[in-house]
């Protein structure tokens, strides 16, 4: 496996960068790591790397053997791991046709239940792992990545479509990323929980502004919540997703692990007027959902109304 495209460079690419920029090229001239970013961002870790900023607040540069926005400057790819945000998942599709080949692995580290279709209504070929990521990190500034917390989890299973894939080449990769890495016959699971998670927090601080401590600290605030998580399990079950009966209580302690004044990603996009942000991701496929599977979701519907336009 000896090129590498991490596609996006927001939090979540930032740290994959850093993985891969750091261990895995480290004295293997033969490899390649390249960068698909946009704008300043690009621009400036064209010039000067990307700096990387851990939780320890540690600052590593890191320096791609190839940082650029058009992907088909590049050759087709033996690993393109896809980080960008939701709303830019068919338009990214669209420009990696180019150097996506039949063996090209594609592991997708996006927010979003439907990831996985959402890729494969653009792309025929390559190898899609359904996979999710447990971190919270943000770029800082132009050339500038931040990690907040989180040990960076990467957990991936096999392509619905090429249910016999052998992953050992990519374990070894992670392995030599120092990626802490599992993989999963079914990702299924892991990837809705993160789900009923961060769709159920991110709507409830979007709607209402507030932290996810505050969020948590308000019990009307925390009503509304349970009932989202309960709707978003619902659908989970009729998917064939089984959570254990603690999951309500289990997802309220997952939020009481983050500092207090924490805010989701989407939350901080609704925040700036005009961005756009993945309220479709969450809102949008859980009301739709609903409705193919005949499930009621009127709180994440009155939830929805309720948000910022």
């Amino acid at each position: 496996m000896n090129r590498v495209c991490i596609a996006g460079m927001g939090g979540i690419g930032g740290y994959m960068a850093y993985r891969f920029g750091t261990g895995w090229v480290k004295g293997a001239a033969d490899r390649e790591l390249s960068f698909l970013a946009r704008g300043e961002h690009l621009k400036a870790i064209q010039e000067n790397g990307l700096t990387f900023i851990s939780p320890s607040v540690e600052r590593i540069k890191v320096h791609p053997t190839h940082a650029t926005d058009d992907p088909s400057t590049l050759p087709v790819q033996d690993l393109i791991v896809l980080c960008v945000k939701g709303y830019h998942i068919e338009e990214i599709c669209r420009q990696l046709r180019p150097i996506v080949g039949n063996k090209t692995l594609i592991l997708p580290l996006l927010n979003g239940i439907d990831i996985y279709d959402r890729i494969r209504a653009v792309l025929s070929e390559g190898i899609v792992l359904p996979g999710c990521i447990y971190i919270s990190s943000t770029r800082e500034a132009p050339g500038v990545v931040h990690q907040l917390g989180g040990k960076g989890n990467v957990i991936a299973g096999p392509d619905p479509q090429h249910p016999t894939y052998d992953p050992e080449s990519l374990i070894r990769a992670m392995e030599e990323a120092q990626v802490p890495f599992e993989w999963q016959a079914d990702p299924f699971p892991a990837l809705w929980n993160k789900y009923i998670f961060i769709a159920s927090f991110g709507l409830v601080t979007g709607m209402s502004g507030k932290s996810i401590g505050a969020v948590l600290a308000d019990p009307s605030l925390v009503e509304r919540l349970k009932h989202i998580i309960e709707e978003i399990a619902a659908l989970a079950r009729a998917k064939g997703i089984s959570f254990p009966p603690t999951i309500l209580a289990d997802v309220l302690a997952r939020g009481t692990s983050f500092p207090y004044d924490t805010k989701t990603s989407y939350q901080r996009d609704l925040e700036v007027p005009g961005k756009q942000n993945e309220g479709d991701l969450f809102g949008g496929t859980i009301i739709r959902m609903g409705k193919e599977l005949g499930i009621p979701t009127p709180w994440t519907e009155e939830t929805v109304r309720r948000l910022p336009l």
